[in-house]
């Protein structure tokens, strides 16, 4: 939003690309024409008038007044200057005046706080090259007029992309089993007090390929895998990628209905699972293997364990092969799959194995196979010869204290978390999957100095990330505002930041984020029209390559660090989880008593994000809407993290003036605690009831309120389990929290399962090297 003072009156414009230059120009002599019957007005009477917040931040000034110019008639005695030394200053941010003459002399006015002199030098440029192409074409329209310079236009898409690296031109097994040959006796893998060797999780991962191999796995075939967080999972996945095909993780703790879908959509001709996860499972439409069966299990340990050469699969493996499928949120409504190659996957762990060496220590995993983020971990320790410890945050998230975490790969939203477990890591931190404010930084680096930490930024589209930003503690006591950058482009990484028109935009003009390279996935897994509309051609490579339409909104600043800004649609973020809000609605309106609903994510607490529903009846003279029996449909269709928190009942949706969803306008739901709530009837009761509140940032909670109906998730979960350890002592799993969401119900279960003192650490054995 530009003003523009012509003759000192204010004239607020909101240019059009497909508007010309011309009629630009004739609108704004228009609308200053209408203004001047207002002319008496201030700038604060026209602000409250016109009900705007801000009527801009940038003033452009016109001055049109008698000049004394030779051979041009005018006054040369009437206005005369008696000082040469003239100064003039205003409040506003940036502001350009046009003195007419001869020439037309652009003066620039700016505040050194926000402005550099190289940024307004480098706008003058701009702004001289709109002036030339009004000259050239005045009715040219305006998204048209190209701002960049040569040598800004370099700079953006040239020297800020310079990442071209060599890589293996290899698949991610023959990764893995290089690092094998190099440290076979090393410990890899530590779940559970189980531990495998390189050499171990080598041969035990060959005789499972063989098998699956028998079974018809193969290049460009999908396997389903549905296991537990274990040892044996990791075995598996590097199995089904021995044989060549592409694995498809399941997380058994989604809702069968989502994995029934899944499972269809993905068509996959094989499910690997064991005999726990197959009872709980969907019965799947195609075969399946039960790992752990004891004639199975016979029959993979009678296979070879050498490792799995190309006359072993029924087809050559390529770098082009798919490597895993993973389902991420659908604006449709339905989940879908993103392909990713092994030349993608290779291309990432050959750097982050470089730019994190922290991956050869020890390492901690605790996200589910489903999400991506636990790949950087997962292989990247694999393949440097770290040792993997495959956790969950409702356990000890560090290893030993003889053998402190070197690197742990955590969202923003897990950060509170880390900080209050009483086990710290003393490596690197890598922060992806949203947003990072610099609040929460700040308070991490008051505490943890020396903790080097990266920003890491990147779609499920572009193989688990795509740029990253190492991250300097702040030296100043102040808390900074705003999110932390999002970094430069990883190795054979190509970011752009386009306009409407695809056109590269000059630093610190926001526009859409387009990523192209090696990284880039092959697309959604039998959608190809998405697939075509997200990857599209890429007009700044080389021909038949492509670019990512990322959605996120970012700019470049003046180093060549690129800084995330938000979304241009409604999908958005939580610890992580990418969530389509349109899929949530499309589960809410299955219901029968529901005609209309939106979902948004709210931050009425600094810090915690929670997913809010708001329906319409559908039957608005029927009783109150049964909330409680349409939040149960979504956890029935829905991952937990996708479940609203609380449902909000409406009349009717709040739209705008142009009959669009309101969001602004959605009511602050209430989290209370019941009406009827009984008060604690025992020092464990009242410390519990305390705890609630403390943890769900309500004034009270009764014995008999449920955790979740006010409003709990499960990191809350998390960090209400970690603070019963530490006040109470006593030791909870966070499915006792789902099974037992209330404080009378946590109590009975302490008492039932005789619960004992917080557990001792963790410490695996060691193995002598082979």
């Amino acid at each position: 939003m530009v003003g523009l003072f012509i003759n000192t009156l204010p004239v607020r414009v909101t240019v059009q690309p497909s508007e010309s230059i011309s009629a630009l120009l004739k609108r704004v002599q228009q609308e200053q024409t209408e203004l001047l019957a207002h002319q008496h007005l201030g700038l604060a009477d026209i602000q409250k008038a016109v009900g705007l917040g801000e009527l801009f931040d940038t003033v452009i000034v016109f001055e049109n007044y008698p000049v004394d110019l030779p051979d041009a008639g005018g006054p040369s005695e009437e206005l005369q200057f008696t000082k040469e030394d003239t100064r003039s200053g205003n409040h506003y941010p940036l502001t350009l005046a046009v003195v007419p003459g001869r020439q037309l002399h652009l003066r620039f006015d700016y505040r050194g706080d926000l402005f550099d002199r190289a940024t307004i030098e480098a706008l003058a440029g701009r702004f001289v090259r709109v002036l030339e192409a009004v000259a050239a074409d005045p009715d040219v329209p305006v998204g048209r007029v190209d701002v960049l310079g040569e040598a800004e236009r370099q700079r953006v898409l040239v020297d800020w992309n310079d990442t071209a690296r060599a890589v293996p031109d290899a698949v991610v097994p023959e990764l893995f089993e290089a690092q094998v040959a190099r440290t076979p006796g090393a410990v890899a893998v530590v779940c559970e007090g189980e531990e495998l060797t390189y050499g171990e999780l080598n041969a035990r991962a060959n005789r499972l390929a063989r098998y699956l191999i028998e079974q018809g796995a193969g290049p460009e075939r999908l396997v389903a895998v549905a296991l537990p967080r274990s040892a044996g999972l990791v075995v598996t996945l590097l199995a089904v990628m021995k044989s060549g095909a592409a694995y498809v993780p399941v997380d058994p703790e989604l809702p069968a209905q989502r994995i029934s879908y899944m499972l269809r959509d993905a068509n996959p001709m094989l499910l690997v699972t064991d005999t726990a996860t197959a009872t709980a499972l969907p019965s799947p439409d195609g075969p399946s293997v039960v790992v752990d069966a004891a004639e199975t299990a016979a029959q993979i340990a009678a296979r070879p364990g050498t490792d799995v050469r190309e006359d072993d699969r029924p087809g050559v493996l390529l770098p082009g092969h798919p490597v895993y499928v993973i389902y991420t949120s659908g604006s449709t409504g339905r989940p879908k799959g993103v392909v990713i190659p092994h030349q993608a996957l290779v291309n990432y762990l050959t750097r982050a194995t470089k730019a994190y060496p922290e991956l050869s220590g020890t390492t901690v995993a605790h996200a589910s196979i489903s999400f991506d983020i636990g790949i950087t971990v997962l292989y990247g320790t694999l393949t440097s010869g770290g040792r993997l410890h495959l956790t969950a945050w409702d356990t000890t998230p560090t290893p030993t204290d003889d053998q402190p975490a070197s690197l742990i790969k955590i969202t923003p939203s897990h950060l509170p978390l880390l900080e209050n477990s009483p086990h710290q890591p003393t490596g690197r931190l890598i922060i992806g999957g949203e947003p990072l404010p610099t609040e929460a930084l700040h308070t991490w680096h008051t505490h943890h100095p020396h903790t080097p930490i990266t920003n890491h930024y990147g779609p499920t589209e572009t193989t688990i990330g795509a740029t990253d930003h190492t991250i300097t503690p702040p030296t100043g006591g102040a808390s900074p505002s705003g999110t932390v950058p999002i970094g430069r482009p990883m190795w054979n990484t190509h970011t752009y930041i386009l306009d409407h028109a695809l056109r590269p935009l000059p630093p610190g003009v926001a526009g859409e984020l387009y990523i192209a390279g090696t990284q880039l996935a092959r697309g959604y897994l039998n959608h190809p029209t998405l697939t075509a509309q997200r990857f599209i051609p890429n007009p700044y490579g080389p021909p038949g390559t492509r670019m990512y339409r990322t959605g996120d909104l970012a700019r470049w600043n003046t180093n060549g660090t690129l800084e995330h800004l938000g979304r241009t649609d409604t999908q958005t973020k939580i610890r992580g989880f990418r969530i389509e809000p349109g899929e949530i609605e499309a589960v809410l309106t299955a219901h029968h008593a529901v005609d209309q609903a939106a979902v948004v994510v709210r931050e009425d607490q600094p810090g915690d994000k929670r997913l809010i529903g708001y329906v319409v009846p559908a039957d608005k003279e029927a009783a109150a809407l049964d909330t409680t029996e349409v939040l149960n449909l979504a956890k029935d269709r829905l991952p937990d993290y996708m479940v609203p928190s609380v449902l909000v009942v409406l009349e009717r949706l709040p739209l705008t003036p142009n009959g669009k969803l309101d969001r602004n306008a959605l009511p602050a739901p209430n989290h209370t605690a019941s009406a009827s709530r009984r008060a604690p009837r025992t020092p464990r009761e009242e410390t519990l009831c305390a705890l609630f509140a403390e943890v769900l940032g309500i004034p009270e909670v009764g014995i008999d309120d449920d955790f979740f109906t006010l409003g709990g998730h499960s990191l809350l979960a998390t960090r209400l389990v970690s603070r019963i350890r530490t006040v109470l002592g006593v030791e909870l799993a966070i499915r006792a929290l789902f099974k037992a969401p209330t404080v009378v119900g946590l109590g009975e279960h302490i008492d039932a399962s005789a619960a004992q003192p917080t557990r001792p650490k963790l410490r695996p054995m060691r193995r002598p090297e082979q």
